[in-house]
C-alpha cells in the first residue's frame, strides 16, 4: 500500500518534472505593473502555500512547493511558468504530435510516480507493465505527459480540440486513473480537478467536441513499429508452416509501414506550412506587421496567442468563442488614465474619436449639455468659439480597449476610482481578418499572397496584383 510515508519519501509530484522550477515574471505580474494591483489569486490558489505575497512585488516561491505548476493555470497574465515544460512548449509537441498522430493522450507526471512507488510494494509486475506502457506511448508521442493537468487552460485544449479534422488527430484525452486526483497533494484544496474540469468543459463548448478519458495504462494509443528482427527472435512456438507465413506477413508489413514513413513526412511539410499561412488571417499577425516601437506595443500573453493561432488554423466555430474583455463607460469615465497606467498588456489607451458609434457613451462634458454638438454657439463671441472647440475637443476623446490584447485580469477595475470599468464578451470572430482586410494586406504587398505557387517565389507587389485580377 501507498503508506503517507512512501510518499513524503518520494512525493510523486517530483517525478521528471523535479529538475525544473517555477517563475514568477514580473514583466507582467500585476503586482509589479506602474501602479501595482493587490492581487494574491496565485497565493491563494496553491495547495501548499508555496507563494507569499505578504510584501510588494512579485510572489515569492518558496521551498515548500512540490513543482505542480497548478498555479500556471491559474494566473489570468501566465505571470507564472515553468522553466521545464511551459505552456508554449506543451502546445508545440502536441501540435507537432497531431501531424503523426490520430489519437492525442495528456497525461500528469503523477501517473508515472505513483507507479514508480507501486515498483517497490506487493504488485510489482503490473506497475512494470504499466510503466512499460506508459513509456511506449510516450515515445510514439500519443502520451504528452506535464506536471499537473491543472496547468492546462482552456485555450490549449481549445486549440488541441480545434485540429481535428484539420491535422490527422481523431481524438484527444486525458489519462487520469480513478481516484488520483483524490488523494493527490496537489489536490489539498480540492480545487485543481475543478481547475482543469472547468476548463475542458469551455474548450468543448467552444469547439463542439469532446475530450475523452483512459483510465488504464492498457488503453492508451499505441503505434505499431515494423520489426522483423524482434518477430524472428520472439519465443512464439509455432509449427513451420506458421512460422513462415507469420514472418511473410510480418515482412510485409514492415515494407508498407517504411514506405508511409515518407509519405507521412510530405504531408507534415504542407500541413506545416498551411499553419504558417492561416496565421495571416489573424489580426495578431497584422498586429506584428506594424512594427511599432517596444514600448508602445501591447503584450499577448501566450493563451491568447494560443487561442488566435487556433482560430486562424480552422474557424469553424470562431463565433463559439466567447472571451472576456474589458470596455469602458463613457459615462462614468473621468479620463484620469489609472487604468492604463496599471494595464499590464497595454491594451488601454486614449484615443481622439473623429466620429463616435450612437450606441457608445459620450465624454461628462458632451453628456451634460447635448446641445454643445448639434446646437454650436454664433461665431461672432471668441470666447464661446474657443469654450465650445475645447468642450467638442474633449468631448471625442475617450478611452478604448483592444479585446486582442486585454486577458480581463480585473486590474483595471481596481484602479478605476469612478467605477467607469466593466467587463463585456467579444467572439473570437473579431480575431480574425475579414476577407476585405486579407485583400488589402496582399495589395498592399505585405504578408503572402493567395497567388503563392508552391516554391513560394511569388509575393509582395506581384501577388497583390495577381489576387487583383482574380478578384
Amino acid at each position: 500500500m501507498l503508506t503517507p510515508e512512501i510518499m513524503k519519501a518520494d512525493n510523486p509530484g517530483l517525478t521528471e518534472f523535479g529538475s525544473g522550477n517555477v517563475l514568477a515574471l514580473t514583466s507582467q505580474c500585476l503586482r509589479c505593473a506602474k501602479k501595482p494591483t493587490a492581487c494574491t489569486i496565485c497565493a491563494e490558489f496553491c495547495p501548499v502555500g508555496a507563494l507569499e505575497t505578504k510584501v510588494e512585488g512579485r510572489p515569492r516561491i518558496t521551498s515548500t512547493c512540490i513543482k505542480c505548476a497548478a498555479c500556471v493555470g491559474i494566473c489570468p497574465l501566465n505571470a507564472l511558468a515553468a522553466s521545464s515544460k511551459t505552456l508554449q512548449s506543451v502546445i508545440r509537441l502536441a501540435l507537432q504530435a497531431s501531424l503523426r498522430i490520430n489519437h492525442l493522450v495528456l497525461g500528469c507526471e503523477r501517473t508515472m510516480g505513483l507507479l514508480r512507488l507501486e515498483t517497490r510494494c506487493d504488485e510489482p509486475e503490473a506497475a512494470t507493465e504499466a510503466l512499460r506502457l506508459i513509456e511506449e506511448a510516450c515515445a510514439s508521442e500519443h502520451l504528452q505527459k506535464v506536471p499537473c493537468l491543472g496547468m492546462l487552460t482552456k485555450e490549449l485544449w481549445f486549440a488541441l480540440l480545434n485540429e481535428i479534422g484539420v491535422s490527422k488527430l481523431e481524438e484527444v484525452s486525458v489519462f487520469l486513473p480513478p481516484g488520483q486526483c483524490a488523494e493527490c497533494p496537489v489536490n489539498a484544496k480540492s480545487n485543481i480537478e475543478d481547475l482543469f474540469s472547468a476548463a475542458i468543459e469551455s474548450a468543448e463548448r467552444w469547439a463542439h467536441r469532446y475530450v475523452g478519458v483512459i483510465t488504464c495504462a492498457n488503453e492508451l494509443p499505441q503505434t505499431r513499429k515494423a520489426n522483423v528482427r524482434a518477430y524472428l527472435a520472439s519465443e512464439t512456438q509455432v509449427d513451420r508452416r506458421g512460422a513462415f507465413t507469420g514472418f511473410l506477413q510480418e515482412l510485409k508489413q514492415t515494407w508498407s509501414e517504411n514506405a508511409e514513413v515518407g509519405n507521412r513526412a510530405i504531408e507534415e511539410v504542407r500541413l506545416q506550412r498551411e499553419r504558417k499561412k492561416t496565421f495571416e488571417r489573424t489580426r495578431l499577425s497584422a498586429d506584428i506587421k506594424k512594427g511599432r516601437p517596444g514600448n508602445k506595443n501591447p503584450i499577448e500573453v501566450p493563451t491568447r496567442y494560443i487561442l488566435v493561432e487556433a482560430l486562424g488554423r480552422n474557424d469553424i466555430w470562431a463565433s463559439e468563442v466567447k472571451v472576456a474583455v474589458s470596455a469602458t463607460d463613457d459615462e462614468r469615465c473621468t479620463l484620469c488614465g489609472d487604468c492604463i497606467e496599471v494595464c499590464p498588456v497595454r491594451a488601454r489607451k486614449f484615443v481622439e474619436v473623429d466620429s463616435l458609434d450612437p450606441a457608445d457613451s459620450l465624454d461628462p462634458a458632451d453628456s451634460s449639455d447635448p446641445t454643445d454638438s448639434s446646437d454650436p454657439l454664433p461665431p461672432s463671441d471668441k470666447e464661446a468659439d474657443a469654450s465650445a472647440e475645447s468642450s467638442a475637443s474633449k468631448a471625442f476623446r475617450a478611452v478604448r480597449v483592444d479585446a486582442l490584447y486585454c486577458v480581463a485580469c480585473s486590474a483595471c477595475l481596481q484602479a478605476c476610482p469612478a467605477g467607469a470599468c466593466l467587463f463585456t464578451e467579444v467572439e473570437g470572430a473579431a480575431f480574425l481578418l475579414d476577407e476585405d482586410e486579407m485583400n488589402k494586406d496582399e495589395d498592399g504587398g505585405t504578408g503572402e499572397t493567395e497567388g503563392e505557387g508552391e516554391d513560394g517565389a511569388e509575393s509582395g507587389g506581384t501577388g497583390g496584383a495577381k489576387s487583383e485580377s482574380d478578384r
